[in-house]
């Protein structure tokens, strides 16, 4: 008798994803992934609304830089999760970190320096923005290849139940 295929309902498979923030071994399903996106914009659109219609600017902004650093701590093991159900490794993660430390940086810039600094910058490392793109683009295409059908180096098909 063949296993048959199982996906975690998205708010299940949310809440694994943040379980495993800091899990580097195992394999992840393209659903974990998407769930966790999905909750991840879930969160961001009602705390967005809510802050809009009760703080001020400055304050949203800092809210938001906040939940994006927030929401982010559990992607890289996601990522290595999901590279490994491919049989790649973990490696390629660095790819997203480069693109969140560049906007990481230029956030902390902003809140530290006047704008016209922040301007100044965004104009001498203008060419780092092609490598992010060609960084977050490389991410996306890695994250939504289908992982490698039954057990590969890095542990069991996720999609599988044991019969």
């Amino acid at each position: 008798m063949s296993s048959t295929p199982s996906a975690l309902p998205p708010p299940t498979s949310a809440r694994r994803t943040i379980a495993l923030t800091f899990t580097l071994q195992g394999r992840a399903t393209r659903t974990e992934l998407a769930s966790y996106i999905l909750s991840a914009v879930l969160i961001t659109l009602a705390l967005s609304f809510a802050t809009a219609l009760f703080a001020p600017y400055a304050v949203r902004a800092m809210v938001s830089d906040g939940l994006t650093v927030l929401l982010a701590i559990p992607v890289p093991a996601l990522l290595v999760r999901r590279l490994h159900d491919q049989g790649r490794s973990g490696k390629l993660v660095w790819l997203a970190v480069f693109s969140f430390a560049v906007w990481l940086v230029r956030a902390i810039v902003s809140y530290a320096t006047a704008m016209d600094f922040r301007i100044g910058l965004d104009r001498m490392i203008w060419p780092v923005d092609w490598l992010v793109i060609l960084a977050n683009l490389a991410a996306v295409i890695l994250a939504i290849l289908p992982g490698t059908p039954g057990a590969n180096q890095y542990g069991p098909d996720p999609r599988q139940r044991s019969g």
